[in-house]
């Protein structure tokens, strides 16, 4: 059984699709996906209490990418994420920090097969994160609420998979994982705050993002 899915596997990777990437092809697409916070945001409330600037939140983009090889890819990348960094049981007194990206990207996109049935690549970008985060700290007899926004330099790097709906329409499916990473002048949300409260200067700040993406080639 197990050489039996091997050889099935082996055969599929290796077919060629009917509708392979092709060069001078134009690639638009759509992704949604989730996000998850790989730091806090560097505001402390106390000697060892910080607030999270995003613990779980919801990712959409489009991208556009110019074919001008089979497996060379470049354009531009556009996304948009919200995440909602708070405390995990909610009472009278708590801490949030909700944060709004908008990412403005120039990208490119590496496929590492582009004539097979299942293609996988290698997508990267770099370009400008604007992040606007909310921060409310009611805790420890601290009072405090701030908005700020920050723009900054911005790149992402992933890895994924697609695969062709039906016969030579142009049509693709996949997942895409990313790492993202952008920075924050924390200083903004803790300027004129109280002696409690105290940020981390500038701070770089990122994510991982899962995403299910939808292409369409023409």
């Amino acid at each position: 059984m197990k050489k039996l899915i091997f050889t099935i596997l082996a055969v599929t990777l290796s077919m060629p699709a009917l509708a392979q990437l092709t060069q001078g092809q134009h690639m638009v697409g759509g992704r949604l996906g989730l996000g998850f916070q790989l730091e806090n945001s560097g505001v402390s409330y106390s000697d060892h209490d910080r607030v999270d600037w995003g613990t779980l939140g919801a990712e959409y983009g489009l991208s556009y990418y110019y074919l001008l090889t089979p497996h060379i890819g470049l354009g531009a990348d556009l996304s948009y994420a919200n995440f909602d960094g708070g405390e995990l049981f909610e009472s009278n007194e708590d801490v949030s920090n909700k944060t709004n990206l908008f990412n403005a990207m120039l990208s490119a996109r590496l496929t590492a097969n582009p004539s097979n049935l299942v293609r996988f690549y290698v997508p990267f970008g770099l370009g400008l994160a604007t992040a606007q985060q909310d921060i409310h700290i009611d805790k420890h007899g601290t009072h405090y609420d701030k908005k700020a926004t920050d723009t900054s330099f911005a790149w992402f790097i992933g890895a994924g998979f697609e695969f062709d709906l039906g016969r030579d329409n142009g049509w693709s499916m996949g997942l895409e994982a990313r790492y993202n990473t952008f920075h924050y002048d924390t200083d903004k949300l803790t300027r004129h705050a109280p002696a409690t409260v105290s940020g981390d200067g500038n701070r770089r700040l990122s994510y991982m993002s899962f995403q299910l993406r939808v292409n369409k080639r023409f």
